[in-house]
């Protein structure tokens, strides 16, 4: 899995969003799980799919092809949760 395209498409998907959002992009099914937890909305991606981590809880697990889409949507919805919109903003996405 190229984890370094997989966190730029994320990150495009989230630009604009104004709710504060930390959120990991990881490409190691091993390690990737503990660092993806820390984070508000993360995945730990590898073998074709991806485990989605909401608040270092595991929702669901997606095929890669759709990781990208999942963790806008989930993203959208914390945002819709707190009351934020989408609007000027920088998302944090870490890489690992």
């Amino acid at each position: 899995m190229d984890v370094y395209t997989l966190a730029e498409q994320v990150t495009a998907g989230l630009e604009g969003m104004e709710v504060p959002l930390r959120v990991a992009v990881m490409g190691c099914v091993v390690n990737g799980p503990g660092e993806a937890r820390e984070a508000d909305l993360g995945v730990a991606s590898g073998n074709g799919k991806g485990q989605i981590f909401v608040k270092g809880e595991v929702i669901k697990t997606v095929p890669e092809h759709a990781i990208v889409e999942t963790l806008i949507e989930e993203a959208m919805r914390i945002a819709e949760e707190s009351g934020q919109t989408i609007g000027e903003g920088e998302p944090t996405v870490t890489v690992g």
